[in-house]
């Protein structure tokens, strides 16, 4: 037998959308901001706009003659009136807004109606009087329902495109926090392994081996809790890093690091540079006998930033792929920039391995 289970309870009826329809949600402007910022698409005008023409044509076929002149004037006003309405709730849509311009709407196009059959003096009784109230009581029905579908699929989009960024903003600090646990644990168990030998062994790179990984941790730790920082700080970060490797690896490493002015402010997903650099020490320098150098240079031209690490080890493998570094750093580089920014790896012509780094110039408004 199948255990028995708890039946789900039916959902409830939200009768307050009877009375008052509209989103339960209020959007915040900082919300509108980041959910909001797009503009109906060319189908949908284009949909609302045959469907009110058709609209149109029917209820002019089927309008007495003399009430023609009056119903040309009550549509013209509908479509005004219903273009202003959809755009202010498409902008930000709420229940109270909804409300709003339902009952202005409404008692606009009541009134323009009662007016125009006032103004052609059409008698009471008749049936081109009730047929011309009848269609306005209709347009004005018609703009009730269209403004609430409006609301209703604004909310919905809105809505859907926060979740889409939460979750892509989950998804980037995650891979930032992968990031900082791929560079740190290994690295640094294998630099305090040493720094314990040197200790015990009174060895006089002990005292330079502390003062780097004091710094390296420095300029590091912080470096994983924000979403953008400057190149110029994890240019510290990464020099620090090779000090140290050249502590342990000792003549099998040469390194240089070159950050103009002009290229440091440039705001990038952190550890981005520091993962090229440990690819480049892991991969170029160590499996090399006489060990490699690594060379960092950045240069800004243009609007952009181009980021160039070249080591004169081995070069890339025939059947080389993307680790888990690279291929955070990839992810992490189309999230803050999508296409305009590229990461790439190839054989430098004199070997060796050289990655390229080329990035839209953005620099934090705080600098």
């Amino acid at each position: 037998m199948k255990p028995a289970t708890r039946m789900e309870r039916p959902e409830r009826i939200d009768w307050s959308q009877v009375w008052y329809p509209g989103p339960t949600r209020t959007f915040t402007d900082d919300e509108l901001a980041r959910g909001g910022a797009d503009s109906p698409g060319q189908t949908l005008l284009m949909a609302a706009m045959v469907n009110y023409a058709l609209l149109s044509f029917m209820l002019m076929q089927f309008a007495p003659p003399a009430a023609t002149a009056a119903l040309t004037m009550v549509l013209a006003l509908g479509a005004l009136i219903g273009w202003q309405g959809a755009q202010r709730l498409w902008r930000r849509p709420s229940r109270r807004g909804l409300a709003l311009w339902t009952m202005a709407g409404v008692a606009v196009m009541m009134l323009v109606t009662v007016g125009t059959v006032e103004l052609k003096g059409l008698p009471r009784g008749s049936a081109l009087r009730a047929w011309t109230l009848g269609a306005g009581s209709v347009l004005a029905l018609l703009l009730s329902v269209v403004w609430w579908f409006v609301t209703i699929y604004r909310a919905h989009r809105i809505e859907g495109r926060l979740r889409e960024l939460a979750e892509q903003q989950r998804a980037l600090d995650m891979a930032r926090q992968l990031a900082a646990a791929q560079i740190q644990p290994h690295f640094l168990y294998n630099a305090l392994a040493a720094l314990q030998h040197w200790v015990q062994a009174k060895d006089d790179r002990a005292a330079p081996m502390l003062a780097a990984l004091t710094g390296f941790l420095r300029a590091t730790l912080p470096l994983f809790n924000q979403q953008r920082l400057a190149l110029g700080d994890e240019a510290e970060a990464v020099r620090q890093y090779l000090a140290v490797m050249a502590l342990r690896l000792g003549e099998r490493l040469h390194w240089s690091v070159s950050m103009p002015a002009d290229a440091a402010g440039a705001m990038v997903p952190p550890g981005l540079l520091l993962t090229l650099v440990e690819n480049a020490v892991e991969h170029g320098v160590q499996p090399s006998l006489n060990g490699a150098a690594i060379r960092v240079d950045a240069v800004a031209e243009a609007g952009r930033v181009r980021l160039t690490v070249r080591d004169t080890g081995p070069g890339l493998a025939p059947t080389a792929a993307d680790g888990v570094g690279l291929a955070n750093s990839r992810a992490r580089l189309a999230q803050a920039f999508g296409d305009r920014a590229t990461l790439r790896l190839d054989n430098a012509p004199d070997g060796g391995c050289l990655a390229t780094l080329d990035m839209p110039l953005e620099e934090s408004s705080a600098r």
